[in-house]
């Protein structure tokens, strides 16, 4: 098993309930904020899931709009230069 093959079998079913935490933090509160824009999103088709690896097992998700998303990613790639 190569190295990519192991951490995509460790890390989807983490990614998988991160996702679903935050579908069920949106149907709780009707909302997610916008880790770009630090607005609400109050459609669930327009949230962009964002995982940032913290560790080879933990990610961080985030909640993006959808429309912020791009920006908001290249902004963190930039800062790893």
């Amino acid at each position: 098993m190569s190295n990519l093959e192991h951490l995509d079998t460790e890390t989807l079913p983490y990614r998988i309930l991160g996702m679903q935490r935050l579908e069920a933090l949106f149907n709780q509160e009707g909302y997610l904020i916008c880790q770009s824009s630090g607005e609400r999103i109050y459609h669930f088709d327009e949230v962009v899931a964002i995982f940032l690896p913290l560790s080879p097992s933990t990610d961080q998700v985030m909640a993006v709009h959808s429309d912020r998303a791009k920006a908001f990613m290249q902004s963190l790639l930039s800062k790893l230069h």
